[in-house]
């Protein structure tokens, strides 16, 4: 079998059939059909996979890989173009799919030494799809769970790993202003909630490096702020939306603490603050015992690595790391000479399609298959 033709194939295949989370059908279907193909028996839950090679091994290793794409609008010229306007897998989860559906293929040849679960995940950007797969048993029997991220920061075909902390937890923030509209021209009689609203922004922006411990990392970020429609009316509310990123919980609570206190701030200016705080992913944490293997398994197939530095991206397989031990690798897809630089969820994201061939060759050996 060839490696490189295969998972290059399949690749190209899932960009042009975009689907978004939990909208996998025939993405699934797919995927579905080669296992088939190759004796691989497997489980639908949804638009996810479950499937299993068992070789009566002592030991189960997983190999998870996200399969949905993100409702964004591609830039035309590429032969494997989406298929689908307004549909594109801008973050490589189609390499993702492809690079374990060509380990797959390969193992059903070469046996692996380990008993191997096979997760193929719909709805990471929705982060919602980790925990279904969770709930419908993906992790039963597993000792240790391996994933990879194709990464556009890092220079084609470098890995990037990294013990402990990786990726940022990720947090919702909606925060509703409610004041008292009236006619712009009198603004003494309305309570104006953009007004306030603009004092709490600027609240929200003091939080961590006025009130945390400046060596933790954290972010806390305004990303929309909604209100009124008219040049001479004071509107009745203000909506803002932002994201909070951490490395722990005790963090996360300090800063969830520090927002719920805004209320007292609004209620001094004459308005009301609902504050409502999400949690949508834990931080992506790394087993050591994962780790060394990663890195053993890369140094037996020369394979360059490097250290990567820790980013506040969050990333759903983080709750398969609270259940098992386990690593998540970046693998560099950056190549000037091909063009693809461009920034992950970007309409021009593209792959080196040259290195996903390394992706499958890991998988393989964290295995036992190579």
């Amino acid at each position: 079998m060839n490696i490189s033709r295969r998972v290059i194939e399949h690749r190209r295949w899932f960009h042009q059939h975009p689907e978004l989370g939990f909208e996998e059908y025939e993405t699934s279907d797919y995927i579905a059909q080669r296992l088939e193909k190759v004796g691989i028996p497997f489980k639908k839950v949804k638009t996810g996979i479950i499937a299993d090679i068992n070789v009566g091994a002592s030991e189960t290793t997983a190999l998870r890989a996200d399969i949905d794409a993100l409702p964004i609008q591609e830039v035309g010229g590429r032969t494997y173009g989406s298929k689908s306007p307004g549909r594109m897998h801008a973050c490589g989860h189609d390499a993702h799919a492809a690079m374990l559906l060509t380990a797959a293929e390969y193992m059903a040849e070469v046996k692996p030494k380990k008993n191997v679960r096979l997760i193929f995940q719909p709805a990471e950007e929705r982060i919602g799809g980790a925990k279904f797969m969770i709930k419908h048993k993906a992790l039963e029997g597993v000792d240790m769970i391996f994933g990879i991220h194709v990464w556009a920061k890092t220079k084609s075909g470098v890995f990037g790993v990294k013990n402990g902390p990786l990726m940022a937890g990720a947090s919702e923030m909606k925060l509703t202003v409610s004041g008292n509209g009236g006619h712009a021209a009198f603004p003494h009689e309305t309570i104006n909630p953009i007004a306030i609203g603009a004092t709490i922004v600027n609240e929200l922006y003091k939080i961590h490096p006025l009130n945390m411990d400046p060596v933790e990392s954290a972010v806390v970020n305004v990303t929309a702020f909604n209100s009124g429609n008219a040049f001479n009316v004071v509107p009745e509310k203000a909506e803002i939306l932002g994201t909070i990123r951490t490395f722990s919980e005790d963090m996360r609570e300090k800063i969830f603490a520090k927002i719920r206190n805004l209320k007292k701030l609004a209620k001094s200016l004459g308005a009301d603050l609902d504050v409502k705080l999400e949690n949508l992913t834990v931080p992506v944490i790394n087993s050591k015992e994962a780790v060394d293997i990663a890195i053993n398994v890369l140094q037996k197939l020369n394979f360059e690595f490097v250290e990567t530095m820790p980013g506040m991206g969050g990333e759903d397989f983080a709750f398969y790391l609270e259940k098992v031990p386990g690593a998540f690798l970046f693998l560099g897809i950056r190549n000037e000479k091909r063009g693809t630089i461009s920034p992950h969820h970007s309409p021009t994201f593209d792959v080196d399609e040259d290195v996903l061939e390394k992706g499958v060759k890991f998988f393989l050996g964290v295995s036992g298959a190579a």
